[in-house]
């Protein structure tokens, strides 16, 4: 998740921030490796805290793409830690740490820093410039509880959300996080219409492969194989090659099709 690419800014600068700004554009043109180490370098040049910080973040973004979540959390509590509490910055690198730490399998720390996150800057988040900040915050909030295997309280943040101005892109993920949290509670036919509600809305390609999977995994207990082969092949079909999910969905495939005892055909249900 992006976040502002300039924070406090100090009266006297010493980086270039127009080369800033070409480095974070070569890591979202999809190169985050080369945009890491033009990113270490111009914070080698930095002398001032709050451009170092900045810097670190934008490290921690490109630790994230390449999967290195230790490190991104790493770079994101550096980052923090330069930074005064007082410091117009702050909020925003306290959100990039919790945000890593949720990438490192560390949800539990990652929920209690968002919502220290969201009481501490409360004020701050109400402001109409910071309103999305506080909705992304919640969107983490959620995410992260889900993990945990919490529903309630997901739920809860999901409906209130619901009844703001948010983008169609928000809200088809508050579908499918309301789907994961009815699919906790065993709720599977509700689920099934909030994952297919997410999938028809712009839902994030990572996040609408899972969408097909979890239908196939209903589908499949109750017996639906052939149904649940074509769900199992969109999601394989939608996964990042990089993903570990895309292995995971092809031998769900290969296991439901083994299920219904049918050889692998052309005239196996496509996706």
């Amino acid at each position: 998740m992006e976040r502002p690419e300039l924070y406090d800014k100090p009266r006297n600068q010493m980086i270039d921030w127009n080369r800033f700004r070409e480095i974070q554009t070569l890591r979202e043109s999809g190169r985050p490796a080369e945009a890491l180490t033009k990113f270490e370098a111009l914070r080698q040049n930095a002398t001032d805290a709050v451009e170092r910080s900045a810097i670190l973040q934008h490290e921690a973004l490109c630790y994230y793409d390449l999967g290195r979540f230790d490190a991104e959390v790493e770079a994101a509590s550096e980052a923090v830690s330069l930074l005064l509490e007082e410091s117009p910055g702050r909020p925003y690198a306290e959100f990039s740490l919790a945000c890593a730490h949720g990438h490192a399998d560390k949800s539990d720390l990652a929920v209690q820093e968002l919502k220290a996150f969201l009481k501490k800057h409360a004020d701050f988040l109400n402001d109409n410039e910071e309103i999305q900040l506080r909705r992304d915050a919640q969107l983490r909030l959620i995410a992260n509880l889900i993990v945990l295997g919490h529903a309630i309280e997901p739920l809860s943040i999901v409906n209130a959300l619901k009844r703001e101005e948010i983008s169609p892109e928000e809200r088809a993920e508050l579908s499918y996080r309301e789907a994961e949290a009815h699919r906790i509670l065993g709720r599977c036919d509700h689920a099934l219409e909030l994952y297919q509600e997410a999938i028809n809305g712009p839902l994030v390609r990572s996040l609408a492969a899972r969408a097909h999977f979890h239908i196939g995994e209903v589908l499949y207990d109750r017996g639906k194989f052939s149904q649940a082969i074509g769900e199992f092949k969109a999601a394989e079909n939608l996964a990042d090659p990089a993903s570990p999910d895309k292995n995971d969905f092809a031998k769900w495939v290969e296991h439901t099709l083994r299920a219904t005892g049918n050889p692998k055909t052309d005239e196996t249900p496509g996706c």
